[in-house]
């Protein structure tokens, strides 16, 4: 049986249910319906009837259906035979079942930080500059020939 604490701590989406939003679950978060949104837990177990579309960030990460979008495991990554991701995906260990599919982009460890993209004002055409009449005179003296 599992810890009472634990349970309280824990959420379980059943098969047929759809769920939209962003959810943080402090223990386990078991997956056999539908997250149309971003889950974050300590661990996350999704069935064969389990489809997750967002990103999904947790210690423990364990796939038997389906994860669309960014997927962050900060210790296990198990892709069961069942089991499908497509998108990004960073790992600290991952293991793989016979069966199992990834799609999209690996990486191990940390997951990297947000890239700032900032955009730079582009350049305009040089206009010629054209001195005022009186551009070379200090103040109290006259204009020099010439200048």
């Amino acid at each position: 049986m599992a810890n009472p604490s634990e349970s309280l701590e824990s959420v379980v989406i059943g098969d047929g249910v759809v769920v939209k939003g962003a959810f943080t679950v402090p223990a386990k978060a078991v997956i056999n319906g539908v997250i149309e949104g971003d889950l974050t837990a300590e661990e996350v177990l999704i069935g064969p009837t389990g489809r997750i579309t967002g990103r999904v960030s947790a210690k423990i990460i364990d796939v038997r259906g389906q994860l669309h979008n960014t997927i962050v495991s900060e210790k296990s990554l198990i892709v069961r035979s069942t089991g499908k991701i497509v998108g990004k995906i960073h790992y600290s260990e991952i293991e793989i079942e016979k069966g199992g599919e990834i799609e999209g982009a690996l990486s191990q460890g940390a997951e990297p930080s947000p890239t700032v993209t900032t955009t730079a004002p582009v350049a305009q055409a040089a206009t010629p500059v054209t001195p005022a009449p009186n551009a070379g005179a200090v103040q109290g003296k006259p204009p020099q020939p010439g200048n």
